[in-house]
């Protein structure tokens, strides 16, 4: 399985938390992360995504860029910033997708790629897109291939 897991974009203050929406400057990062990773995308056959509108709008955004925009998107509760991990990892188990894009917030971001991968401390700044592997999704299984940044 492959999995690109993204960091929603730079998101406006002054809102509620879960309906913060992206500001230009996120919409920007997201615009210059989707068009370096046009190949990566290629294959990817599940979008799945934090239901908080600065994730959706970098889902969305993302999707449109790379082309993968004929995938409806998952919204799951649990990719929000109190996410579980654990959970995450019953849905990667259940998933008949070999490649998938998650976009997510912090913490839950840095902890699922340490939870996977068997890691600590991963950073992962806004608009941020990790690359992981794993021949069965479960705790310490994944490779981490990289993460890029676009600041």
């Amino acid at each position: 399985m492959k999995l690109l897991l993204m960091r929603h974009g730079d998101a406006e203050p002054g809102h509620l938390d879960r309906h913060r929406p992206l500001s230009a400057y996120g919409r920007d990062q997201i615009t210059r992360q989707a068009l370096a990773h046009q190949q990566e995308a290629n294959n990817v056959q599940q979008l799945a995504c934090s239901p908080y509108t600065r994730a959706a709008q970098t889902a969305v955004l993302f999707a449109q860029l790379t082309n993968i925009n004929n995938i409806a998107i998952d919204w799951l509760d649990d990719l929000t910033p109190q996410g579980s991990p654990r959970a995450i990892e019953g849905f990667l188990q259940q998933t008949q997708a070999d490649n998938l894009v998650m976009v997510s917030h912090l913490p839950l971001v840095g902890l699922l790629i340490d939870y996977l991968t068997g890691e600590t401390g991963t950073s992962m700044g806004t608009a941020s897109l990790a690359s992981l592997s794993m021949d069965y999704p479960a705790q310490g299984m994944a490779t981490l291939n990289w993460i890029h940044y676009v600041d």
